[in-house]
């Protein structure tokens, strides 16, 4: 390895086949991220608009699997019941993250 980032710029392996091929195509192509830096081609060539959120925020836009996706509004998924679940049945309470801070920071 050489200076600079080891994800950066495909480093992190291919895309899926159809998001390149959209690409090529000169579909704008999108992805989101948790990290300090955003421009174009940060994840891969293939995407064109990086968004950066926070860690949970990225776990829940991969689960919802789209970018058009409202995170507040709309499920990000379904249980094993087929019952919908939205990002507010996932995300922690104030409570919750408190007691790991208290028991692991």
């Amino acid at each position: 390895a050489g200076y600079g980032c080891a994800t950066c710029m495909g480093n992190s392996g291919d895309v899926d086949p159809g998001m390149a091929e959209a690409s090529e195509r000169g579909m704008v192509t999108g992805a989101i991220l948790s990290g300090n830096r955003n421009f174009e081609s940060r994840v891969h060539p293939s995407v064109g608009a990086a968004y950066l959120a926070s860690p949970p925020l990225v776990v829940a836009g991969a689960l919802a699997g789209s970018l058009s996706v409202d995170l507040a509004t709309e499920p990000l998924g379904c249980d094993r019941d087929g019952q919908a679940v939205f990002l507010q049945d996932v995300w922690p309470s104030s409570e919750e993250i408190n007691a790991y801070i208290i028991k692991f920071v």
